[in-house]
């Protein structure tokens, strides 16, 4: 079973500071950049994922695929009490992964045996370069050049 992460939205939006900036001039476009980064991210860390936008859904946004995020929007809910209320239906609360910025939605999750992490975080695992498949380059110094550098620098 793969991890489900629940995500808020735009808690995970102000912790990007080009999707915050972009969130001023166009919020439409700014969640589908979100949802569009964090699907790719769903691929590289294999995990399934629900993104939780305060409001009602835009009318354009209707029959719009997400595969593989599931996007809500919380209304008549804010997000936080969509959020907890995912996870108290959760049949195996283990599994969630539960991203916000809110304090108190974080230790309710931590409370309910949900893994945690700050939007902050997870905004740093969005952009963080995979580099588990490179080969590492060899940092190593021969002793030939230990003993150039030494001489270089006049210690030799």
């Amino acid at each position: 079973m793969l991890p489900h992460y629940i995500i808020d939205g735009y808690n995970l939006i102000h912790a990007v500071p080009s999707l915050k900036k972009l969130l001023v001039r166009d919020a439409a476009q700014a969640r589908e950049a979100l949802i569009d980064h964090v699907a790719r991210l769903t691929h590289r860390k294999k995990f399934r994922g629900t993104i939780v936008f305060d409001g009602v859904r835009p009318a354009e946004d209707f029959g719009a695929s997400r595969a593989p995020i599931h996007v809500v929007y919380a209304a008549p809910l804010t997000a936080d009490d969509k959020i907890k209320a995912l996870i108290e239906h959760a049949p195996n609360r283990s599994w969630l992964v539960i991203i916000s910025s809110d304090h108190e939605i974080l230790n309710f999750a931590r409370v309910c045996a949900c893994t945690t992490h700050t939007s902050k975080y997870f905004a740093n695992m969005l952009f963080e370069t995979d580099t588990s498949g490179e080969e590492k380059e060899q940092s190593t110094l021969s002793k030939s050049q230990v003993d150039e550098w030494l001489r270089l620098f006049g210690e030799k």
